[in-house]
């Protein structure tokens, strides 16, 4: 049985913990700024919002996850336990159902991921966003000089501005998109295990359950 109750949940504060610090050191530096001003498309700005907006419902997720170990951990020691919990769930339908036990394992498996499954997508989405971005730049590059009329000193220092203006988007948004996916799936990936262990723990408690009482 799960002994660390709340690791779901404090695992994912380190990890937020972290990326703020991150954030910090790239405002502390200017980095972070130069994502708002010099990304002309705002692309990187949406990234970004995305990314925080993703990784706070990713920690729901892992408050849900943390309350749902420990609701698991203590059944066995108190009856207090809410009874729309999985575990709680999980055995009525176990003892009152006459369906398949392997949809109902199934079923426990998809409601454990369901509280941060959508950020895998987003993470995928923030991906495609960044290289829509890095496309996006190297059009606005490469737009500069077909647009490009004249070829005395003044014209040619144009150039170089609007193509150095169409990179910082392409470096930019792939940074960005690029970065942020990264993170989403680490903080993913975290709660992926715990959801697992808590999925195998109520599976062995309704094994339990059952050897102990065969002619339910």
């Amino acid at each position: 049985m799960n002994k660390d109750k709340y690791t779901p949940f404090y695992g994912w504060l380190i990890l937020f913990g972290l990326i703020l610090f991150g954030v910090f050191m790239l405002w502390q530096y200017g980095l972070l700024n130069a994502f708002f001003t010099k990304d002309q498309t705002y692309l990187s700005s949406i990234i970004l919002g995305i990314f925080f907006l993703t990784s706070l419902y990713i920690g729901r997720g892992a408050w849900r996850l943390a309350r749902e170990t420990h609701y698991c951990s203590q059944l066995q020691n108190s009856n207090d336990i809410p009874r729309d919990s999985l575990v709680s769930e999980h055995l009525r339908l176990l003892e009152n159902s006459t369906s398949n036990p392997e949809l109902i394992q199934a079923r426990l498996v998809e409601r454990a991921h369901s509280g941060h499954g959508s950020g895998w997508f987003m993470s995928d989405l923030l991906l495609r966003l960044g290289l829509i971005g890095t496309v996006i730049g190297f059009v606005l590059m490469l737009g500069s000089v077909y647009e490009l009329k004249q070829d005395d000193i003044q014209a040619l220092q144009q150039l170089l501005t609007r193509m150095g203006g169409g990179m910082q988007v392409a470096l930019y948004t792939t940074l960005a998109g690029l970065g942020s996916a990264m993170l989403i799936g680490i903080q993913c990936h975290w709660l992926d295990r715990y959801a697992d262990r808590l999925v195998s723990d109520i599976i062995e408690l309704g094994t339990t359950q059952a050897e102990g009482n065969p002619d339910a």
